[in-house]
């Protein structure tokens, strides 16, 4: 177990060195968040502040993505850690644990975007808000960046990926928005025991469970 996170984090460690070393990387990530911010403002306005808030972050996170991803491949298509001596999962694992960190700094730059531009707080309840942050992002990462390598290094490219993750996305964002209906709410306790929320956690379990199984399985055969 003890090697199991030692051997995570030198990855993870690896991949935001890679990232934050070049500056252009930083300021794609800003502007990005940024400026979807800005456009989805103008044109829904300040009405549903908190969905606009998590449909932006979904956006940026999903072009985020498939940049990262495209970094993971090599000339000759193949991913650059597959002949690492190491078990393909825990890859998949830092990878999930990166994304999820340039996820939450999206987040981040979209709510202080957001904030800025419309001068109105974005919620009630900051635990419940937080909470939800940490289970959409964590859910998002596990599926994005376990199936944007896979098509990654069996296509080239990753602009058909939300295509064939559809089904395991589609019950992944309903939860989601069933949540973001509940966020505001003042009472934690209740919100804390809404179906839609458990059942979120209970699905990002589940993704954390199968998604590093595909992986290996798929890469190595």
């Amino acid at each position: 177990m003890r090697n199991f996170i030692d051997i995570v984090f030198l990855i993870l460690k690896k991949d935001l060195r890679i990232e934050f070393r070049e500056k252009l990387n930083l300021i794609y990530v800003i502007i990005l968040a940024i400026s979807l911010s800005l456009i989805g403002f103008t044109f829904i306005g300040s009405n549903n502040l908190i969905e606009l808030f998590f449909y932006t972050s979904l956006i940026s996170s999903l072009v985020a993505n498939q940049r990262i991803s495209r970094q993971e491949i090599s000339l000759d298509g193949e991913l650059i850690l597959i002949s690492a001596p190491i078990d393909l999962s825990i890859v998949c694992f830092a990878k999930i644990l990166f994304f999820m960190i340039i996820s939450l700094f999206i987040h981040l730059i979209v709510f202080i975007s957001l904030s800025l531009i419309s001068n109105t707080p974005l919620f009630i309840n900051g635990i419940n808000f937080i909470s939800l942050c940490f289970l959409f992002t964590l859910g998002l990462s596990s599926i994005l960046s376990t199936f944007s390598l896979m098509l990654e290094r069996v296509r080239g490219e990753g602009q058909f990926m939300f295509i064939l993750i559809y089904p395991l996305i589609l019950p992944f964002l309903i939860l989601g928005y069933s949540s973001i209906m509940l966020v505001n709410i003042s009472d934690s306790l209740f919100f804390f025991k809404s179906f839609p929320l458990q059942a979120l956690a209970a699905f990002d379990i589940l993704l954390l469970t199968i998604c590093p199984i595909l992986f290996s399985y798929s890469i190595r055969r």
